[in-house]
């Protein structure tokens, strides 16, 4: 069933680096969405970026354009801890709505949220988890639903940065405002974790170094699944980009390189890295993927290119009346793993998470 309506009338609340420089540019190639109106309580922000994106309505409050009934869908791109507050109240007002990652600072709040969207099941509800549509990360995802892996043992994350504090926005320092990079960031691959293994985490350990910026600028983190698998992860503010996922199979291993157009990798349990036959069958399979990888980078990165598929998945389920890929209850699922590993490190103790009632 199609919605004969045309594009989805979009409105953006928050325009910030997040908007700015990440979701702007992945939105403006989607044909099915037409961003016409903006909302930032700071206007010369909001007037720099509302002529940049050639945005026709500006508001300084965020409520006069929930109240105009031209306006279908809002994004909610604030910083986290507006995140709840902003969702709730678009919600309220009759939207389709999509909020950027974390979904909020609590698990009240994202209870909060949930609960004002079963008002509106007929609306549209979408956490921004663009990792989700990386290109490889679909083919990871079919190739463990497949169990070609065999019996998933462990999951390794590494998500590193050059992100100085010295240019960081003042939010993204603290805890108490949803930053530091255990909360921040590393809820991206916690999203992963749970699609790729279908399971939640019930405990988990951490440890994070301060900087003279960042409350938590590098993390590490060990927990275990509810399905027994064991994950671990590395993220860093301020070291070399990587944005890795790898994959412990009885038999075989996957690795995920996310900045790679051939991030992909398979070995089998009786393969080595370095052995001659796994790397012609690496070079074999990456020549074979080479017209699909042409054809996805003509439009960008495989990166980049994740946030326009994020935003064309959420035009697609407004005019097809379906079911987002990444709704309200997987994004308080990851935070909850989020707060689980600040409290831990925080702490200097294993931390375990009920399910549904966040960690304890």
């Amino acid at each position: 069933m199609s919605n004969h309506q045309g594009k989805v009338r979009l409105g953006i609340i928050g325009c910030g680096k997040s908007a700015e420089v990440y979701q702007m540019p992945g939105l403006m190639q989607v044909k099915d969405i037409d961003v016409i109106a903006a909302s930032d309580i700071d206007r010369e922000r909001l007037e720099r970026f509302a002529e940049r994106f050639n945005v026709k309505h500006s508001f300084i409050d965020y409520h006069e354009m929930l109240n105009c009934p031209d306006i279908q869908a809002v994004a909610v791109i604030t910083p986290t801890r507006f995140h709840a507050e902003t969702g709730i109240a678009a919600i309220a007002a009759g939207k389709h709505v999509f909020i950027d990652k974390p979904l909020a600072l609590t698990i009240s709040e994202c209870d909060g949220l949930i609960s004002q969207a079963a008002q509106s099941p007929e609306k549209v509800i979408m956490v921004g988890f663009n990792l989700r549509f990386h290109r490889l990360v679909s083919k990871a995802v079919r190739i463990v639903q497949s169990g070609a892996l065999g019996e998933i043992k462990a999951i390794r994350s590494t998500y590193t940065h050059w992100h100085p504090g010295a240019t960081a926005q003042s939010w993204h320092r603290k805890r108490e405002f949803g930053g530091g990079v255990l909360f921040n960031e590393a809820v991206h691959h916690f999203d992963l974790w749970r699609l790729f293994l279908g399971s939640e985490v019930r405990q988990i350990f951490s440890t994070s170094r301060p900087s003279e910026y960042f409350e938590d600028e590098t993390g590490a983190i060990a927990a275990c699944f509810e399905n027994g698998v064991l994950a671990s992860g590395i993220f860093s503010y301020e070291s070399s980009p990587n944005n890795e996922v790898e994959i412990f199979g009885k038999m075989a291993r996957m690795r995920l390189a996310l900045y790679r157009m051939d991030g992909l990798e398979v070995y089998s349990n009786q393969e080595y890295p370095g052995d001659m036959r796994a790397r012609s069958r690496r070079f074999i399979d990456t020549m074979k993927g080479l017209p699909e990888t042409v054809k996805a980078m003509r439009n960008g990165s495989d990166f980049d290119l994740t946030y326009r598929i994020q935003w064309q998945h959420f035009a697609d389920c407004i005019l097809r009346y379906s079911k987002p890929e990444c709704n309200l209850e997987d994004g308080k699922r990851s935070v909850e793993i989020a707060l689980a590993a600040t409290e831990s490190a925080s702490s200097g103790r294993l931390v375990k998470i009920s399910c549904g009632s966040g960690p304890n």
